[in-house]
């Protein structure tokens, strides 16, 4: 038979053809059977990744939450208050302390406003060219200037100052100049350079009245400069530096700003018999150190006169202004009952941590608030309530992911994962368990409130820890964060990392091998005379970044002098501290210890009683760094500071300060980590992106889903072959039938001719 079934594969007939694509697609079917197993497991492991990728986020958040209670600060936290917020807001930092303040204000911090006289246009050619001064930098007006670019110009030269333009009623043009920074020091300075006046008569800016910029007393004050040994040319910027004569209670004196600098104008002062005192004065502000030139006319303020404008270019004068809309003025208020002058209303420097601004004031009934810093408890409980909240959603998570349902027999798909477990053990045995080493009556969250529920989940005792507060809030943090304690006070904790263990409840010996020192360099000879000619000390070394750095003492000067100038000077100041020995021999020392501080001075002079006595061969200071070793682990030292060399098995890290000054062993320094810092470690490493479990574990479930794909891809080849070569088969197989099928019709058509001859024969 040639039609017919077999198990459900279809023949139509061989004489009418053979479903060979059905054939081929039942056969592959039982093939690729195995693909099915594997693509639901591949979606179980795809669900696994994704499980764990949200296991992941759920620890890094709780990292976060531990984070943010493991430094002290986080306890430390103040709120502020004022009694009247229309007069001060105060906002305190973690370095504040609780207090009460009152603060009386009678004048705020103003920035300087002036503005021009009347102009008919603003785009009209002013027609004059000239250059004039404006706090310090040069501005150049061409005949083809217009009120508006001389605006434009001023916005682009960086002056500290902002230029517009108002028109006012009637066509009339006005140009304001406002200070950016308010206080005394933000009024503006104008002055003409050279003989073409452009701000009196063209720009309308100022008058041709006179007055002391800056008076002290019986005193006159320049602008601020950043040298007081560069020339004054060079700092302001000016080509062609002018030169002239200024006159001082009728003293002529000549003044080249293309070679003087503050310190020479104040010696030809000296030496012009004009009877005032000239000197260099400094000031600080915001870590930057300024010079001014004073003159001094001891019982009456001296009388200038400027037929050069070149005191009023120093700033010792200025032009009256044309019209002063807002006066330069410092902020001036009181806290309880002390005085204080600042150049801005938000002040961060009178109360240690806090930062207040002031909105407010009255020179006669001077405003007046109260501000309060009180601890702020519901911060804290914020911090610890977001703690729990972390570790209860990872509990949560691990319940609905990792858990066996006894009523449903279902599984999540976490469920028996063994790296899942162990990140949850251990979070909370780093939870519950007393901190390692930790002295004191506080040593388990419990104590504070945090309890751990039959659930699994934590809860917090907001009245627990509330007391607790308000008891020990040393003993808080210590339970919290990581700390650490010193039994000697010659040696004091500075910091630990992440790599540093916590020490044994005996802690970690502390044994100095050489004690830290400052570099020193004493004069060989002392200075007995003033200097009779120029001297110049320079200086080099690691203190100096390897490289020279020199300063000039002027003929006249004494060793009181060169102390002055040495601790006054712009660089020298913030590294060494110039003084006098009992012999009177200058003594100059670095102001930080270790070896970093080490330097050489040399002079130009041979050593004498008439200069420093440093000499040409000059004086080596070296200073020497602290050595020793903790918990008998070497330790590198840098300066005072002591610290665990990297790779040491206990105190990788660890920091302390030295102040001993012989060597010795000096107690011990304990160190713990609190539970807070204990769990934000713990989940750091777990989480880390190269070698933390949770890595390993979705490395390996990659691992695993790629293995799956590869023996899918496999399979899908092996079907692909199988394809391939059935199609030939039955290519074959239809090649062989349809040959059969001419030769049957061959034979058929020659039986035919046979039986047709045959008949014939009859």
């Amino acid at each position: 038979m040639i039609g017919g079934n077999i198990s459900g594969i279809n023949f139509a007939g061989l004489a009418t053809g053979i479903d060979t694509e059905s054939i081929i697609q039942k056969l592959t079917e039982l093939q690729a059977r195995p693909l099915q197993q594997l693509m639901v497991r591949k979606s179980q492991l795809n669900a696994r990744m994704s499980a764990f990728d949200q296991f992941q986020g759920l620890v890094r958040n709780l990292q976060t939450a531990a984070g943010a209670l493991s430094t002290p600060s986080a306890f430390n936290i103040l709120k502020g208050t004022s009694s009247d917020t229309n007069v001060v807001t105060v906002n305190p930092s973690a370095e504040a302390l609780p207090g009460t303040y009152e603060i009386r204000i009678s004048r705020l911090a103003q920035a300087h406003k002036i503005v021009s006289g009347a102009h008919s246009s603003d785009t009209a050619e002013l027609g004059v060219s000239g250059r004039f001064l404006l706090n310090g930098k040069v501005i150049e007006v061409n005949a083809n200037d217009t009120l508006r670019s001389v605006a434009s110009k001023i916005n682009s030269a960086n002056a500290g100052v902002t230029a517009s333009i108002i028109r006012a009623d009637g066509d009339q043009y006005y140009l304001t100049l406002t200070a950016n920074e308010t206080g005394k020091n933000s009024q503006i300075q104008l002055a003409e350079i050279g003989g073409n006046l452009v701000l009196t008569p063209t720009l309308k800016l100022v008058t041709y009245e006179e007055f002391v910029r800056n008076q002290q007393a019986n005193a006159a004050l320049s602008s601020r400069f950043r040298s007081a040994t560069e020339s004054i040319g060079s700092q302001l910027g000016i080509s062609g530096p002018p030169s002239g004569t200024i006159r001082i209670n009728g003293v002529d004196i000549a003044i080249d700003f293309g070679t003087d600098s503050l310190e020479r104008i104040a010696s030809k002062i000296n030496g012009s018999g004009a009877g005032v005192t000239a000197t260099v004065e400094t000031e600080t502000e915001n870590g930057t150190t300024y010079y001014r030139l004073k003159i001094d006319g001891g019982s009456r303020l001296p009388e200038f006169e400027d037929p050069d404008n070149l005191l009023k270019q120093l700033g010792v004068l200025q032009n009256r202004y044309q019209n002063e809309l807002v006066q330069a003025q410092d902020a001036e208020f009181t806290i309880d009952g002390f005085t204080f002058r600042r150049s801005k209303n938000q002040v961060s420097d009178a109360i240690p941590g806090v930062t207040f601004t002031l909105l407010s004031a009255d020179a006669t009934n001077p405003k007046t608030a109260t501000i309060t810093l009180t601890r702020d408890a519901e911060a804290v409980k914020k911090n610890v309530q977001g703690f729990v909240d972390a570790y209860n959603a990872l509990v949560d998570f691990i319940k609905q992911n990792a858990s066996f349902n006894k009523e449903t027999l279902q599984t999540g798909v976490l469920f028996g994962d063994t790296t899942v477990s162990l990140v949850r053990d251990s979070i909370l045995q780093r939870i519950m368990n007393p901190v390692p080493g930790l002295e004191g009556s506080l040593r388990v969250l419990a104590q504070v409130g945090v309890m751990l529920g039959e659930d699994g989940k934590l809860t917090l005792n907001e009245s627990t820890l509330n007391q607790k507060l308000g008891e020990d809030l040393n003993g808080i943090i210590r339970l919290f964060t990581a700390q650490g304690t010193t039994t000697d006070p010659n040696i004091s904790f500075v910091s630990a990392t992440d790599a540093t263990r916590p020490s044994p409840t005996g802690g970690y010996e502390v044994v100095i091998t050489q004690v830290a020192t400052k570099a020193k360099a004493v004069a060989g000879t002392a200075q007995t005379a003033a200097r009779t000619t120029s001297e110049t000390l320079t200086f080099s070394g690691s203190l100096f970044g390897n490289e020279t750095y020199s300063i000039t003492l002027d003929p006249g000067t004494t060793i009181d002098d060169t102390i002055a100038r040495i601790n006054s000077d712009s660089r020298l100041k913030n590294l060494v501290v110039a003084s006098k020995d009992s012999s009177g021999r200058l003594v100059i020392e670095a102001r930080n210890y270790g070896s970093a501080g080490s330097f050489r001075v040399v002079s130009n002079l041979a050593a004498g009683p008439d200069n420093s006595g440093i000499g040409t061969d000059g004086i080596d200071a070296n200073g020497q760094d602290v050595a020793g070793t903790i918990n008998g682990e070497p330790a590198t030292g840098r300066g005072q500071f002591l610290t665990g060399n990297s790779g040491n098995p206990n105190t990788d890290g660890l920091q302390i300060r030295v102040t001993a000054t012989t060597p010795g062993t000096y107690g011990v320094v304990h160190f713990t980590r609190g539970v807070a810092d204990l769990v934000r470690l713990y989940t750091r490493q777990v989480t880390d992106i190269v070698s933390g479990d949770l890595k390993y574990a979705k490395d390996t479930l990659q691992d695993q889903i790629k293995a799956i794909d590869d023996q899918m891809q496999r399979i899908r080849e092996e079907v692909s072959r199988k394809q391939l070569m059935l199609r030939e088969q039955f290519a074959r197989l239809e090649r062989s039938i349809s040959q059969m099928q001419s030769q049957s019709a061959r034979l058929a058509a020659m039986m035919g001719g046979m039986g047709a001859m045959s008949l014939f024969a009859r």
